[in-house]
């Protein structure tokens, strides 16, 4: 189910839905329609390329919360009995510069580097939870995680692996059994900006109090110029990210009969 889930993703959205349309127009390309299909889909692929597209993706996902303030943990509740809970954004398979291992990829280690500045912060444990979706991997991600976590100076007792888990859902119902088993109610919620949403109410529905720390920003904090209009590869990138994560929204919203 899940490699299904994730193939019909791939296929729908960027750039795969963008090269299915095209092909579709070239194929009636000598009727009319066919030519507007050729015509849409080089649009769509420079809007998704333009900062402006992006942002105007991003802002409803990342503006939902807000950035953490590591000050005011000090005055909110529960924090005796809290944790920090970091969740896995995706492997480098085979890093060669690490001698072949699997290693943390961008998200997942924006989001490791800014759990490890808050457990420093808060003397909080971390749980760590990724598993090993649609792999062989002898390691989990949460593992990979870990290992990063105590190269940042991280203690090993403080850190707790969660390694099953192949969803954002099952990140919450997985971890939350790890976190009862220490009397754990609240957590700061360590993962992307784009993904916090969708996570935070993952964890609310385990009965959680979340605090969310979004980290890894993909809106512009500058203002515009010439070449915000013209189009980048990695811009192209975030858009198609920021798109799976309104895909991920819908699915949640139609399995789980949620309002998120």
């Amino acid at each position: 189910m899940l490699l299904l889930s994730k193939s019909i993703s791939q296929l729908l959205l960027p750039p795969g839905g963008l090269i299915m349309l095209a092909v579709i127009g070239l194929w009636f390309s000598h009727k009319r329609w066919g030519k507007s299909l050729i015509i849409l889909s080089l649009s769509l692929l420079w809007l998704l390329s333009i900062e402006p597209t992006r942002d105007m993706l991003a802002s409803p996902l990342e503006m939902f919360h807000k950035p953490l303030s590591l000050e005011s943990l000090s005055n909110a509740p529960n924090m005796k009995h809290a944790a920090i809970v970091l969740l896995g954004g995706g492997i480098a398979e085979h890093s060669l510069e690490y001698e072949g291992r699997d290693e943390l990829g961008r998200y997942a280690m924006m989001r490791s580097i800014y759990a490890a500045k808050i457990a420093q912060q808060t003397h909080l444990p971390i749980f760590a939870t990724g598993g090993v979706p649609l792999t062989q991997r002898s390691e989990s991600e949460a593992s990979i995680m870990k290992r990063w976590l105590m190269w940042f100076g991280i203690a090993k007792e403080k850190i707790f692996v969660e390694a099953e888990a192949n969803t954002t859902w099952e990140n919450a119902a997985l971890t939350k059994q790890l976190l009862s088993e220490k009397n754990i109610d609240s957590i700061i919620l360590v993962t992307s900006a784009n993904h916090m949403r969708r996570s935070v109410w993952c964890f609310e529905q385990q009965g959680l109090v979340v605090i969310p720390a979004p980290t890894d920003y993909l809106t512009e904090q500058e203002s515009y110029d010439l070449r915000s209009f013209l189009p980048r590869w990695n811009v192209f990138n975030d858009s198609s990210q920021l798109l799976h994560e309104y895909m991920g929204l819908m699915w949640y919203k139609l399995k789980y009969n949620a309002h998120i």
